[in-house]
């Protein structure tokens, strides 16, 4: 393990916060969006879940390389900003802006308790949730797809109940795998925490967009 490695779990942290930056930087940028594109938020929430559900189960599976440069990470979570950009705004809108920095705030809070429920357990206590997880997300990723063609309320609440769970548990199952590999010696330098810090950023956003659109959906 390099020197400068000398602790990754909190150089994956620090990366994830530095990518969590980004993406403010991005939804920024998308503030100068056309303000049609707030009218087209219900179907981009939509949209862009299925996207990070699709690619959460690509990470999941490997068909993203398991190492790259982690200014790839930097530039998805850039551009995924400015996606998400008409969606917060859209959510400002309806639920008003400290509503909005609560639901944040809220999701930093189940991450944070998450992640260091995951980093204080035994290395690898919780990678035998992996493939009910897997499923799980498949599940998610299908009910999605439907909710474009019927939609509702409580199916709405449903789904994002459901999202909420499962991403907290990939929370407890992508730390314990960092810690998994960072005992057997799998961590090099910071493109190896690459997969690490995107997934655990898929971890964060989807959680804060299913909280987003369940306390919405409880408020109407």
């Amino acid at each position: 393990m390099l020197k400068s490695m000398y602790n990754p779990m909190s150089q994956v942290f620090k990366y994830l916060s530095i990518s969590i930056v980004f993406m403010f930087i991005g939804y920024l940028f998308g503030l100068f969006l056309p303000t049609s594109f707030i009218y087209m938020a219900n179907t981009l929430v939509v949209v862009l879940m299925i996207g990070l559900l699709i690619m959460a189960l690509f990470s999941r599976k490997s068909i993203i390389p398991r190492r790259f440069s982690m200014n790839f990470v930097y530039l998805f979570t850039f551009i995924d900003g400015i996606l998400m950009s008409p969606i917060i705004r859209y959510y400002v809108g309806s639920m008003g802006t400290d509503m909005v920095i609560s639901i944040l705030l809220a999701t930093s809070a189940i991450f944070g308790g998450l992640a260091f429920v995951a980093n204080r357990s035994e290395s690898g206590k919780f990678l035998r949730f992996g493939p009910s997880l897997f499923i799980a997300l498949i599940v998610l990723l299908i009910m999605s797809v439907i909710n474009i063609f019927i939609s509702g309320s409580m199916y709405n609440i449903i789904i994002s109940i459901f999202g909420i769970v499962i991403f907290s548990g990939y929370i407890l199952y992508d730390v314990s795998l960092i810690k998994a590999e960072i005992e057997y010696g799998g961590i090099n330098d910071r493109d190896d925490l690459s997969i690490h810090v995107l997934n655990l950023y898929l971890d964060f956003i989807n959680i804060f967009l299913d909280l987003l659109r369940l306390v919405k959906e409880l408020n109407d």
